[in-house]
């Protein structure tokens, strides 16, 4: 017969219930935001002009934070708030690239972040050419891995492909600017830099969150967020029983739920207002008509 989980720590549908008030306004939200903003999507790809370039980081970014959305609110759904992290982090970080490109210089910060893309691609690639030193390091690492024989890698004529094809996309003309000030700075900290270091932009991502007006959130949540993505938090998973004995918490519990739907719901609301500022600037008595209309109420009682 199927195992059964030990119900003090994992009891699936109590865990709804225990959440059912939060799951009921958090769920339907986050699932009409990600409906309004796969249309939005649609709608800003078709007003680009330069979708293979210029407006590709904004409108992949856009996509990301849809995406992980998305994913939160299957979690959600099943009172899954501590796995929700991750893809919470994640959004917040696709959030301020998108802030970033749009407040100045687009141009060239998204010029910028497809160079830092294609570097990362090439070092990608790098790794699996056993005739790369990258490639001979992964070499030493796959022989004494234990799950090598479940990597499937892919065959030398498309490693041969790739990267001189990646490489010749760097030398045309309009990345070649972005391309000498990567350089640059990969040379003077001899390592290679974030997309967003180039052209004196913020050195860390603390300081870009700054730079977008999000640092409150990155010093006081991000932090914190981090923790558990790098599964180095203790406070999620402990409490004390009644008469102060330390013990474990149950899965599921929906401490966080709220405060995670809540942010969730915030970074969608505001990729989206910032995609169709960009891309459909007529839009904005549309975007507030169905604010009004569809969320406004629950999204306010979420975030209370």
């Amino acid at each position: 017969m199927p195992t059964k989980p030990f119900e003090p720590l994992l009891y699936r549908e109590l865990a709804k219930v225990a959440a059912k008030e939060i799951i009921d306004i958090a769920s339907p939200l986050l699932q009409e935001l990600v409906n309004y903003a796969t249309n939005a999507f649609q709608r800003c790809q078709m007003s680009s002009t330069d979708a293979e370039d210029e407006d590709l980081p904004v409108l992949v970014s856009y996509l990301h934070v849809i995406e992980m959305t998305d994913g939160i609110e299957v979690l959600i759904s099943q009172s899954c708030s501590n796995p929700a992290v991750p893809l919470l982090r994640s959004s917040f970080e696709a959030l301020l690239a998108i802030r970033y490109i749009l407040e100045a210089d687009y141009q060239q910060r998204s010029l910028s972040w497809i160079v830092g893309y294609v570097h990362s691609r090439i070092e990608g690639y790098e790794t699996l050419d056993a005739s790369s030193p990258r490639g001979r390091d992964f070499l030493t690492a796959l022989s004494t891995d234990e799950t090598r024989q479940y990597l499937a890698l892919p065959s030398m004529p498309e490693l041969e492909d790739a990267i001189p094809n990646l490489q010749s996309m760097l030398r045309k003309p309009k990345y070649q600017p972005i391309e000498a000030e990567y350089e640059r700075l990969r040379q003077k900290r001899k390592r290679p830099p974030m997309w967003y270091n180039l052209f004196g932009g913020p050195p860390n991502l603390r300081e870009l969150a700054r730079t977008v007006e999000r640092g409150a959130q990155y010093d006081v949540l991000y932090r914190q967020w981090s923790t558990i993505t790098h599964a180095t938090d203790v406070s999620h998973y402990l409490t004390r029983t009644a008469n102060g004995t330390p013990a474990f918490k149950p899965l599921r519990n929906a401490e966080e739920l709220r405060t995670i739907s809540a942010f969730a719901a915030s970074f969608i609301l505001n990729a989206t207002r910032k995609a169709l500022s960009k891309f459909r600037p007529g839009e904005e008595a549309s975007l507030k008509s169905w604010y009004l209309r569809e969320i406004g109420d629950r999204y306010l009682l979420l975030s209370k």
